[in-house]
């Protein structure tokens, strides 16, 4: 429960930053293509991006720790550990639902399941490598599991939109738009957000 409080301040407090970004973005005409609902789901996307980066403990500017813990054997926490490999295994899973969700609305480009896939993995070994700077286990399990959970997302977008026939989220430029997202949310995350956490932290207690 306080990790879910957590991510909820975190996602919070970076909106502050990210509310007039993403109106920046509308005035400089990136977005103007896109349809209402389109733009909805992009600030989703935005914030869901920030999500991640709270629940996967992504390392800001100030507090870099190179920690050199990996692990390259799949399935090996599944035996010394079951229980544990099954709830980390489902939370990965289920974090990573929303990436393969959303994406393939957003862009045209991941309406292939394989791309979309490979999209996936790609979003995850990121998160991944940038945990070697953290406390945290760089787990090719968890490559895995999130790379599922972007596939599983796929297919229930699918399934939601009749083969994507129903998506109606206006065009966009799927490279233009990923660097603008990559630059701006884990910009904000890594210089801004542990002052803004720290201010909401302060003003909640």
């Amino acid at each position: 429960m306080y990790r879910l409080k957590a991510i909820g301040i975190d996602v919070a407090a970076e909106a502050v930053i990210v509310m007039p970004l993403f109106l920046m973005l509308l005035r400089k005409r990136l977005l103007q293509r896109r349809s209402r609902t389109g733009r909805t789901l992009y600030l989703v996307f935005v914030l869901y991006l920030t999500a991640v980066c709270s629940a996967t403990g992504l390392p800001d500017i100030y507090h870099p720790v190179f920690e050199w813990s990996v692990n390259w054997i799949p399935l090996v926490d599944a035996v010394n550990s079951p229980a544990n490999y099954l709830e980390n295994s489902i939370l990965n899973v289920l974090l990573f639902v929303p990436a393969g969700f959303l994406a393939p609305l957003l862009w045209e480009e991941f309406r292939g399941f394989s791309k979309t896939a490979l999209f996936g993995a790609g979003l995850s070994l990121a998160v991944e490598t940038l945990q070697i700077f953290t406390l945290r286990l760089t787990d090719v399990d968890d490559l895995i599991m999130n790379t599922l959970g972007c596939m599983a997302g796929y297919g229930l977008a699918r399934l939601v939109t009749g083969g994507f026939s129903k998506v109606h989220t206006g065009q966009g430029n799927c490279r233009q738009e990923m660097i603008v997202l990559a630059a701006g949310v884990y910009g904000v995350w890594a210089v801004l957000q542990p002052y803004l956490a720290a201010f909401v932290w302060n003003w909640l207690l």
